[in-house]
C-alpha cells in the first residue's frame, strides 16, 4: 500500500479540495471490501483475484502513466510494446503486494510449507547477534514479506513504514502491518528510535529504494538521481553490517526470502560521506540487479528520476 490516491491523480484532489474527504471515503469503502474478500479466501485465490482485478483496472489507475514513464527510462532498449506489457504486468502486480500484506498472518503461519530462508555465501546471521544491523530492501518482489527473516531467526526489528494519507484508512493498513513480526515506526521522526534500535543490539529495516529530494546524486540504471544514504549511515555509525534482503515469489504460491552478502565500504579509509555514497551505489547496483531478473515485480508508482531524465530525448 502506498500513499498514493487510488481513484484520482493526486493534482486533480488538489485543484479541487472540497472532493477530498468524498473521494477518500470512497477509496476507504473500496479497499475495505476488496481487503475483507481477499482475507476470506484461500492464498491461491486471492492472488488471482487481486491480479485480474488491478490488470483489468492497470489502465485507469492515476499512477501508471508514471510506472509506464519509469520502465521506458529503465529500459530504453525495449520496444514500446515491451514497456506497455511490461506496465500491465506491474498493474497486476500490484494485486500481489496487496494480498501479501491481507494474507501475511497464513503466510507466516504456513511458512514451513511457503517459505525458503537462504543465506548467500553461507553468511552466518549470528554473527550479528548482539551487534545490530541495518536490512535493506526494495520494491520488488513480495518486499513486505521481507521482515519474516527476522522472526525465523529469533531477532527483533524494527521498520520504517510511510502511513496513509487517507485518515479512513490508516487503522486498517496499520492492523494489517502489524502481522508482518516486526516493530513499525512511521517515517516521520523515526531517525532517534533507529538509532536506540541498533545501539540496543537488534535490527533495523528500510525500504531504500526511492528517490529522496535533496539525497546525494548516484546512478541509477545510469541516470543520476537524488538517493537515501541513511541505511549505509546507520551501519556506518553503529559499525553493524549493511543486508539487503530479497523476497522472490516462486511456483505454487510459495516464496524464498535471501539473506544478501554484506555492503561494505570499498576503501576503509576514506571519509564517512564518501563510504555512505559507496555503500548506497552498491545497494542501489544490488536493487537494479533484482529489477533486470523480474522487471514486472517492480512495484515503482513515482517518479523515481529527476524530471530532467524523462525529457530527454529519445
Amino acid at each position: 500500500m502506498t500513499q498514493h490516491q487510488y481513484l484520482l491523480p493526486v493534482r486533480w484532489i488538489k485543484k479541487l479540495p472540497v472532493l477530498r474527504n468524498l473521494i477518500w471515503l470512497l477509496e476507504a469503502m473500496i479497499i475495505r471490501s476488496l481487503i475483507w474478500a481477499l482475507g476470506v479466501v484461500s492464498i491461491q485465490r486471492a492472488y488471482q483475484v487481486a491480479t485480474l482485478v488491478c490488470r483489468i483496472l492497470g489502465p485507469v489507475f492515476p499512477f501508471t502513466p508514471q510506472i509506464r514513464r519509469n520502465f521506458t527510462l529503465a529500459f530504453p532498449e525495449k520496444s514500446e510494446q515491451e514497456v506497455m506489457q511490461l506496465t500491465r504486468d506491474a498493474c497486476a502486480n500490484i494485486g500481489r503486494a496487496i494480498v501479501d500484506l491481507v494474507q501475511a498472518k497464513r503466510i507466516w503461519e504456513e511458512r514451513e510449507q511457503r517459505i525458503e530462508f537462504v543465506t548467500e555465501d553461507g553468511f552466518d546471521l549470528s554473527e550479528i547477534a548482539g551487534r545490530g544491523a541495518v536490512f535493506v530492501t526494495a520494491h520488488v518482489g513480495a518486499w513486505q514479506l521481507s521482515s519474516f527473516v527476522v522472526a525465523h531467526n529469533n531477532l527483533s526489528m524494527t521498520t520504517v513504514y510511510a502511513p496513509e494519507t487517507n485518515p479512513y484508512l490508516h487503522k486498517l493498513v496499520d492492523n494489517l502491518r502489524a502481522t508482518l513480526q516486526c516493530r513499525l515506526v512511521s517515517r516521520k521522526g523515526s531517525m532517534r528510535i533507529l538509532m536506540a534500535t541498533l545501539k540496543q543490539g537488534n535490527v533495523v529495516g528500510v525500504v531504500s529504494d526511492l528517490r529522496l529530494d535533496g539525497g546525494e546524486p548516484i546512478p541509477f540504471f545510469g541516470v543520476n538521481t537524488p538517493s537515501n544514504t541513511t541505511a549505509a549511515r546507520l551501519a556506518l555509525h553503529h559499525g553493524c553490517e549493511l543486508l539487503p534482503i530479497r523476497t522472490e515469489r516462486l511456483p505454487g504460491y510459495r516464496y524464498r526470502i535471501t539473506i544478501c552478502r554484506p555492503i561494505r565500504p570499498h576503501d576503509p579509509t576514506a571519509s564517512v560521506d564518501m563510504k555512505a555514497k559507496q555503500m548506497t551505489q552498491e545497494q542501489l547496483g544490488v536493487f537494479e540487479s533484482w529489477i533486470r531478473e523480474a522487471p514486472d515485480q517492480w512495484l515503482c508508482v513515482g517518479r523515481r528520476w529527476p524530471r530532467e531524465a524523462y525529457a530527454t530525448p529519445g
